[in-house]
């Protein structure tokens, strides 16, 4: 892949849903070549995300915008692969459980100083790899990111050069044009957007099967209730 994070830069405004959206949609639109999302390199891995699947709003808008890409050069994302991916801890084969036990006490502990919150999920952009949601504020998504990226085995500490949060919708398999996606996600830019209540983080194991995402969650670690999280 060309980018480590793409787009390169971060929006201005990391916590205005239009600004955020504008920008992820004016640097998908610069694209001239969509490539193979599934030469990147894999392995079995733990990772803290938020697992999507059972949110029926993003799965509602997931599947709208699905209608309008052009199925051909595309791995659509069902249900069950929806997520917003915050930090990999680590691959299963390097990470002994003592080590996974600690970073999960030490994640645990933190969420409970960062209330639940609201995202918004935006049609529609992409990267080089895939078709995705914006997702607005960041805040209290690199909040979480910085918490999970202690206790992972990165040892970037900046949040905003290596995060750009969004939910894939659709994967890549070739290299291909990228125009008629671009063209197809303008389209689906007249769909509302959708909110989703963030209230636990998710630690999965995850895998790949048959150009999907599969995962098994292992924990799941409730945000701290604030009074004035959802008014």
């Amino acid at each position: 892949m060309p980018y480590a994070v793409f787009p390169v830069e971060p929006p201005e405004d990391l916590d205005d849903p239009v600004s955020v959206a504008q920008h992820d949609q004016r640097a998908f639109d610069k694209l001239e070549t969509m490539l193979r999302h599934w030469d990147r390199p894999h392995q079995r891995s733990y990772h803290w995300f938020l697992d999507l699947s059972q949110h029926q709003p993003v799965i509602e808008l997931s599947q709208r915008c699905q209608r309008l890409l052009p199925q051909a050069g595309l791995d659509l994302i069902p249900p069950e692969g929806l997520h917003l991916t915050l930090c990999r801890l680590g691959y299963v084969d390097d990470t002994p459980l003592p080590r996974l036990h600690t970073a999960v006490r030490a994640v645990r502990d933190r969420c409970r100083s960062i209330g639940p919150f609201r995202l918004t999920a935006i049609p529609l952009a992409g990267s080089p790899g895939a078709i995705r949601l914006s997702v607005a504020p960041w805040s209290p998504l690199a909040a979480l990111h910085t918490v999970t990226l202690a206790a992972s085995e990165n040892t970037n500490t900046d949040s905003l050069a290596v995060f750009r949060p969004h939910v894939g919708i659709a994967y890549s398999h070739r290299v291909q044009p990228a125009d008629p996606y671009i063209e197809a996600a303008r389209h689906a830019r007249s769909l509302s957007p959708v909110v989703i209540e963030v209230q636990e983080l998710h630690l999965v194991e995850l895998y790949r099967v048959d150009h999907q995402y599969r995962w098994r969650v292992l924990e799941r670690l409730p945000l701290a209730a604030h009074p004035s999280s959802f008014p």
